[in-house]
């Protein structure tokens, strides 16, 4: 019998490409498409960042007029 695997959280996927240089929330979005495929909708990033940084997993700046999140 196979085993189901679960679904990965956008959070987990955006864990993966967040480093230490400082990026928005589009630039992580990018990244995941390049890297991974991944097509997701900007709003659920968005959603996602602030669930990380709540949990203290990642920081942000806010440059200029946008938050630049990393690790």
């Amino acid at each position: 019998m196979k085993r189901k695997r679960s679904k990965t959280s956008l959070a987990e996927k955006l864990i993966k490409v967040i480093n230490k240089e400082p990026r928005s929330a589009e630039e992580l979005r990018r990244d995941l498409k390049d890297r991974f495929g991944y097509n997701e909708k900007p709003e659920d990033i968005r959603v996602n960042l602030l669930y990380l940084l709540r949990r203290e997993r990642i920081k942000r700046k806010k440059s200029e007029k946008i938050y630049k999140y990393h690790i």
